[in-house]
């Protein structure tokens, strides 16, 4: 990654000694530390360390290596030799004994040679992080730090060990595939909660897998735990085991258990599909996911928007990229939605944006890995914070990451073969999906009401008092920086409490919650000391209140006209992936026009009781009209927005038909010119009036295509320069709204400070010098990366790459 110092930190540099000749490892370091690095040598224990990143595509870092090798392990011997890591020798030191004990004292449940402190699935996570404390903190704080870290990993091993042994062999189901002993364990590498305790995985002898969650919320075992078909164990199964209202629903359920004491449970790991395969590639890399036939496709959106009903039904959310995963179970041949991480229910969400299912661009948190992400991104949401740059000299260079990695697979993308990807060409049978689920709720809303009078006791939900990328940003700084007295937050108006500080200081994500019966909003301690002894004050309390909220739980809101607003955001997310905007499928029973992201109608036949449901809204409202099933359709009212969008796509249908051939010529076809020029002024003076009456045309009025469509046409109206700076003021508003990507505010400031013969802010813009396209000049050259960064742009390198890529320079231009 040869640009990797221009933009991400330098912390520290490790080499091999000047006098390195090959030796081995020095005699003076711990027997433990020396088995560590013989097993870097071989290329087994790479994982304890942070990875060697090289540049990825769009933007991101992929995983170049892990260390490995001689020459790795004689630097890293090197480096040990230094005595400011000696709490990591400590802490080697410590758990390479509580290895030894546990495989004697857990022999029972744990196979031979898993329980090794080279072993990096189980000890990478908090060994990476004891590496870095080391190398980049200051010496009191990696004493201190890495010392309780070290105490706080035998603790947290020891107790999943002790909950391990016992509960086997009493409260695990009987299914073969749950025996042991164990022959494989994996600790989550990222946050931590409850004394940095981590959400294990084991690799049961039986080839069952299996999900420790050491947390006391547990809306797994509420919602979607699995058990005998006359007592439904969840609500999920309680729902697909009822007769169906207006069509059959199916949602996921799994193998959850309780633990024989308070605090955790056990979960059955959902696998990937087989349907799996690649869903997207670039040069080297590829992107897997699931991969589904047409008819697959129909069917398994249908299910995932049913599961959508439920969430916004019942409240859940944090549905975020991580916490829901595609997948099958032992005998299914076809994959379902399940939610893995479902600690946040009967909340006060009303919008199904805030379910976590869908992007909403308004959010204070730029977080497009939604739960039904529709956008196969190279970007990933997680991984490790610090990072190698392989430096010319062979020395590796650590430095804190700021660009996303890339992935290279997805749990939550989903293709069809003929790689089209999410919901969009499936809208209706996923708007089915979530009317039949709708109207199973309202039906089974008694039942619903029971089943949770007397399910809700002993379980807990989880309050999320602040978004977690705040924790996470005071988090972080704070530990690559040597620390200070309190953690900091990064927003000078965001504020922690002692309750929230406490757990901050011991590197843990604040964790609290709420009894499903009422009460006070509890925080979580560290193991062995009882959760729930400490009051906390609830500031801000939300709207509504913290969960659970008792109307949710009394189905006050399973009613049939509750599902619009939901219907309506699920259109808006996929709007412009939609392959047709009016549908009638008499298969689904769905009626669709669909006339702007915001305005539209969706209806329904329910011929069991004689009857078609339509949903109809803009953005102000949402209207239910109930109709005899065979009543003639009635026509969508006219919406300005969807005039204003067809003719933006129209125009920039016939503004690419004659521009591409006329810039591929050279741009020497002067009547191609011309008529290039009448069409743009008929279009500026159309969008004038637009803009004076209904503003800016951005995403929310009338779809991503066309809102891309109306910047480029102001871009390219080059004798319109007062219109162009209303426009520019314009599409300002519109992208600090979220209407809007940025990087089109930045083209359009680039394309105004050229007509004004200035240099150009962000580097968009291009010319043909020497035989290849270069960057107009630029203002301040040396800090346009860190402005581009600001507009979500990528490094003006790589931009420039691909431009050149794109518009290779025909024979006369290069010359």
């Amino acid at each position: 990654m040869s640009d990797a110092p221009a933009d991400i930190d330098p912390l520290w540099e490790m080499r091999a000694p000047a006098d390195d000749a090959g030796q081995d490892v020095p005699a003076e370091l711990p027997p433990v530390a020396r088995r560590l690095i013989a097993a870097v040598r071989e290329g087994t224990a790479g994982g304890l360390f942070p990875p060697v990143v090289t540049a990825g595509p769009e933007g991101t870092v992929t995983v170049d290596r892990l260390l490995g090798g001689a020459a790795d392990a004689r630097m890293l011997a090197h480096a040990l030799e230094d005595r400011r890591f000696a709490p990591l020798l400590a802490l080697l030191d410590r758990l390479d004994d509580c290895c030894v004990s546990a495989a004697r004292n857990y022999s029972a449940v744990v196979a031979t040679g898993v329980l090794d402190i080279t072993n990096a699935e189980i000890f990478g996570p908090v060994v990476s992080e004891a590496f870095v404390a080391c190398a980049t903190g200051r010496a009191h704080y990696a004493r201190d730090r890495v010392a309780e870290w070290a105490a706080r990993c035998e603790a947290f091993l020891t107790l999943f060990l002790d909950r391990l042994l016992r509960d086997m062999n009493t409260c695990w189901p009987e299914d073969p595939a749950y025996r042991g002993p164990v022959v494989g364990l994996w600790v989550h590498g990222e946050e931590t909660h409850n004394g940095r305790q981590r959400v294990v995985r084991l690799d049961c002898a039986g080839g069952g897998r299996v999900a420790y969650k050491p947390r006391p919320a547990s809306g797994e075992l509420l919602f979607t735990a699995c058990g005998a078909a006359d007592s439904p164990a969840s609500l999920f199964e309680l729902l697909n085991n009822a007769p169906a209202a207006s069509g059959e629903i199916r949602l996921p359920v799994l193998s959850c258990w309780s633990g024989a004491d308070q605090g955790y449970l056990w979960q059955e790991w959902i696998e990937p599909p087989a349907q799996w395969g690649p869903i997207r590639t670039s040069g080297p890399w590829s992107l897997t996911g699931t991969r589904l036939t047409r008819r697959e496709a129909a069917r398994f959106w249908h299910r995932t928007g049913s599961l959508t009903s439920a969430t916004f039904a019942f409240g859940i959310t944090d549905m975020i990229g991580s916490n829901v995963v595609t997948g099958s179970r032992p005998g299914e041949r076809e994959p379902l939605l399940y939610p893995i991480d479902l600690e946040i229910y009967f909340c006060r969400i009303p919008r199904l944006y805030d379910t976590g299912l869908l992007y909403d661009p308004t959010a204070e948190l730029d977080q497009h890995h939604v739960g039904l992400e529709n956008t196969p991104r190279w970007c990933s949401a997680e991984g490790p914070p610090v990072c190698w740059h392989a430096e010319p000299t062979g020395a590796l260079r650590l430095y804190r990451r700021r660009r996303p990695y890339a992935r290279d697979e997805t749990r939550n993308v989903v293709a069809d073969t003929e790689g089209r990807v999410g919901y969009g060409p499936y809208l209706p049978a996923m708007l089915r999906g979530m009317f039949d689920a709708w109207t199973l709720m309202c039906r089974q809303r008694s039942a619903i009401r029971q089943f949770l009078s007397t399910a809700t006791a002993g379980h807990y939900v989880r309050v999320l008092r602040q978004p977690t990328f705040r924790y996470f940003d005071a988090l972080v700084p704070r530990w690559l920086s040597g620390g200070g007295a309190a953690p900091v937050p990064a927003e000078p108006d965001v504020h922690f409490d002692r309750a929230e500080l406490d757990q901050l200081r011991r590197m843990d994500v604040p964790y609290f919650v709420r009894s499903l019966e009422g009460g006070p909003v509890l925080r979580v301690e560290p193991p062995p000391l009882p959760f729930g002894t400490a009051r906390v004050a609830a500031r801000p309390e939300p709207e509504g209140g913290w969960p659970p909220l008792p109307s949710l739980l009394e189905g006050a809101n399973l009613e049939l006209a509750g599902l619009g607003v939901a219907l309506r955001d699920a259109v808006e997310h996929v709007f412009d992936d939609v392959t047709e905007h009016v549908v009638t499928d008499e298969s689904l029973g769905v009626r669709l026009h669909l006339q702007s992201p915001a305005e539209g109608q969706v209806g329904f036949d329910w011929p069991e009781v004689g009857r078609r449901v339509t949903y109809i809204w803009n953005r102000e409202k949402v209207r239910l009209r109930i109709d005899a099933v065979d009543a003639p359709d009635v026509p969508a009212e006219p919406a300005p927005a969807g005039e204003i969008r067809r003719r933006l796509l129209r125009l920039d249908r016939l503004d690419g038909a004659l521009r591409m051939p006329w810039a591929e010529g050279g741009m020497v076809d002067g009547a191609a010119e011309r008529r290039l020029r009448t069409l743009t002024d008929a279009g500026i003076a159309w969008l004038s009036e637009v803009v004076a009456q209904h503003g800016w045309p951005g995403r929310t009025m009338v779809g991503a295509a066309a809102a891309a469509a109306a910047s480029r046409l102001v871009q390219h109206a080059r004798d319109h320069l007062d219109f162009r700076r209303h426009c520019l003021e314009l599409m300002r508003q519109a992208a600090a709204n979220g209407d809007l990507p940025w990087r089109e505010v930045a083209s359009l400031t680039d394309e105004l400070c050229l007509a004004d013969g200035l240099p150009q802010v962000y580097g968009t813009k291009f010319e043909p010098v020497a035989g290849k396209l270069v960057p107009y000049r630029i203002e301040e050259p040396g800090d346009v990366d860190r402005r581009r960064a600001s507009m979500g742009m990528e490094p003006l390198a790589e931009y420039a790459d691909r431009i050149r890529q794109r518009f290779p320079l025909t024979r006369r231009e290069a010359s």
